[in-house]
């Protein structure tokens, strides 16, 4: 299972993503979902560098951004001074008090939870969700390709802006998106036999929250390019 230097690693050329057009889309697409309101207090299980939280803290949300690693919680902080940022492993008790947050929302986490901690995971995001709270959860699915993610995007760089400002950001960003793709191709390594990281087959992100208690969970979304499932769920 990859380790917390890998992570570590990982989180210092993550931010590419932000220039990513189908990443772009999956951040606006939780919020969209997560119906936030002014002063929504939210929860962002996993928050990795804060991407999802600064766009939550934008549309006028307090939230809790939680994540294992000291680093990406780190450069977080250094986009929001304001940042309320809290170092967590999800498999432990949620240092919050019952009935606490109006929203949850978690992108790409719970694939690097094992199956066994899942459950607890799930129900530690329910104790601490309000009555009537929404939760927005996304994870990539089985059998999914960064190449397909990077594609979508040239294509709709290239509709956008046109070859000559889509050539011009390819070699701005050409090393830390190769070294993303290098990343992505040893957390897909070590999700095949033996490995820690399993992704979601079709239904079972949902199936993952009907056990968990949530209500009203949404039939599969296909987000992220259709290389990532998303669903929603309220504690009734």
């Amino acid at each position: 299972m990859l380790d917390k230097k890998f992570w570590k690693k990982y989180f210092t050329v993550y931010d590419v993503l932000n220039i990513v057009i189908p990443y772009k889309e999956l951040m606006s697409t939780i919020c969209d979902k997560a119906d936030v309101k002014k002063g929504d207090l939210i929860l962002d299980a996993g928050s990795g560098t804060g991407n999802l939280s600064l766009e939550l803290v934008h549309r006028g949300a307090t939230v809790y951004a939680t994540d294992f690693i000291k680093e990406g919680l780190d450069i977080y902080k250094e986009k929001n001074q304001n940042a309320i940022a809290i170092q967590h492993d999800l498999t432990e008790r949620l240092p919050f008090p019952d009935d606490f947050f109006d929203k949850i929302v978690s992108n790409n986490v719970l694939y690097s939870v094992s199956k066994k901690d899942r459950r607890f995971v799930i129900s530690e995001l329910y104790r601490v969700l309000k009555p009537g709270g929404k939760i927005v959860i996304s994870n990539i699915k089985s059998g999914w390709s960064p190449y397909r993610i990077y594609l979508s995007h040239l294509v709709k760089e290239y509709n956008n802006s046109g070859p000559f400002i889509l050539l011009v950001r390819i070699v701005r960003f050409i090393f830390p998106t190769m070294m993303m793709f290098l990343y992505n191709a040893k957390i897909k390594r070590d999700s095949g036999a033996g490995g820690g990281y399993n992704f979601f087959e079709s239904g079972e992100q949902r199936n993952l929250l009907i056990n968990g208690n949530f209500r009203r969970v949404s039939e599969d979304v296909e987000v992220y390019a259709d290389q990532a499932i998303l669903n929603t769920g309220f504690k009734i």
